[in-house]
């Protein structure tokens, strides 16, 4: 049972605009935060999800995992808890029907509906981060970024190396890497890549959606033009965020 606590206000404020009128959403310290992203007017949705560090849109809803229990989240704040065992993920992500999550070594399909899993087949020691991408799952293992089958596990090699990456994020049919201190933007079919720029070192924390690419970096909120690499702030007071998503 997830308990609330009570925690003073951390200040978010920022601007966003995507055309679409999609929200931010953001978990930094205690608290889940919501911001229009045309405004940037911004709110408090709910608290108590200090550590939560992995958070996912799908179909209108997220989903979080914070200890040992996964969450669907509405874009109210309130809550639902699905299931339990999921101490030690590292990376979550969502596409078409499901849920994927990484958890020792093994990668999971997850219904969103009522939390419960399946396995997919494979080997995935030393996976650091998954993202859906184009129909299929892109998974960054020891360095390499592999197209996966969803439902086989069957994969395949995507050219260049990718040590170093410390956040990844897609769209529909584009993956994006930061490494070191570039944002790369890469076909996911082909592993071609084009270089968007640097000054993201260091950043853990993305989220892609239409033609922007957003990230937190040194505390602040950084939206990039993916068709031309230029970048704005959006604000400087997004210190503490552990996890992200646009929808």
């Amino acid at each position: 049972m997830k308990v609330f606590s009570l925690i003073g206000l951390m200040v978010l404020s920022s601007v966003f605009s995507v055309a679409s009128g999609e929200s931010i959403y953001a978990i930094q310290g205690d608290v889940l935060y919501s911001a229009d992203a045309n405004s940037g007017e911004w709110s408090e949705l709910s608290e108590s999800w200090e550590g939560t560090e992995l958070l996912a849109s799908f179909s209108g809803s997220m989903y979080a995992i914070q200890g040992d229990v996964l969450y669907r989240i509405d874009r109210d704040g309130s809550w639902t808890e699905l299931s339990e065992s999921w101490e030690g993920a590292i990376a979550l992500t969502a596409g078409e029907d499901w849920l994927y999550a990484v958890q020792n070594d093994m990668l999971y399909r997850v219904n969103p509906d009522d939390g419960t899993w399946e396995s997919v087949p494979g080997d995935y020691t030393g996976t650091s981060h998954i993202a859906w991408c184009d129909g299929e799952l892109m998974v960054l293992q020891n360095g390499s970024l592999y197209r996966t089958d969803p439902v086989t596990g069957d994969y395949i090699e995507l050219p260049s190396s990718y040590t170093g990456t410390t956040a990844v994020a897609a769209t529909s049919n584009t993956f994006f890497a930061i490494q070191g201190d570039v944002l790369y933007k890469v076909n996911p079919r082909t592993g071609d890549y084009e270089n968007l720029g640097g000054g993201y070192d260091g950043a853990t924390e993305m989220a892609a959606s239409g033609n922007y690419v957003y990230c937190v970096w040194n505390g602040s909120l950084w939206k990039t033009n993916i068709s031309t690499g230029d970048y704005e702030s959006l604000g400087s007071t997004w210190d503490g965020t552990t996890a992200l998503c646009v929808f």
